[in-house]
């Protein structure tokens, strides 16, 4: 219903209507990285029961035109990997430019937060962790200490999350209290950059500035 109203109010020119449209996704599909972190409904999920399929929504946004949501709704198809991009489902089939796009995309996107763990893991002084229950009591020089700590960290945070890279890790009972709030912040930083450079990485915009 809601991509029906949306089509015939941008068709005919019902600026009241595709305002009031786009006004109730925009917590959904937010713009700003507070707002991300904020928001009680993300993507698909604002549109109830059945939720549409995430290449079904981008191709409504960029069809339509509803520019400030489409880098997320890049992110959100991306989040299912190649076979959920590829889908030949009714409605729910990517244009070429636009599978190109989200294909780019998430490859840019997935790289940076495993280089966040070889950061921290090879670069940061995290690794000299003196409790022993911790994931990161390595020795400062072992390599194979470390390379177990990278493999381990990666388990964690990526595991099980279908590319999701923006979603905070839990690393409850895995590090120690010193450990698990450094690497918090850390990672938060790097989730956060990864944020900004969404409409660059899927084509859309320059940055989130042009999209407000």
């Amino acid at each position: 219903m809601f991509a029906s109203l949306l089509r015939m109010a941008t068709k005919y020119g019902f600026t009241d209507v595709r305002e009031g449209l786009v006004e109730d996704i925009k917590g959904a599909y937010p713009t700003k990285w507070g707002d991300f972190g904020t928001a009680r409904v993300l993507g698909e999920d604002v549109f109830g029961s059945p939720k549409p399929h995430p290449n079904a929504v981008l191709n409504l946004f960029v069809g339509q035109n509803v520019r400030f949501a489409i880098p997320f709704a890049y992110y959100r198809a991306s989040i299912g990997g190649f076979s959920a991009l590829m889908s030949d489902e009714p409605g729910t089939v990517l244009p070429r430019h636009t599978l190109a796009c989200a294909i780019y995309g998430m490859c840019v996107t997935q790289r940076m937060m495993p280089t966040t763990v070889r950061t921290i893991s090879f670069v940061l002084n995290l690794i000299v962790c003196p409790d022993m229950a911790c994931i990161l009591n390595v020795n400062v020089t072992p390599y194979e200490k470390r390379t177990e700590a990278v493999g381990k960290l990666s388990d964690i945070m990526y595991s099980g999350r279908q590319g999701d890279v923006l979603s905070a890790p839990s690393l409850e009972g895995v590090t120690c209290e010193r450990c698990t709030s450094s690497l918090v912040l850390w990672h938060a930083a790097r989730r956060s950059a990864c944020w900004e450079i969404l409409p660059t990485a899927f084509a859309v915009a320059k940055s989130w500035d042009e999209l407000q």
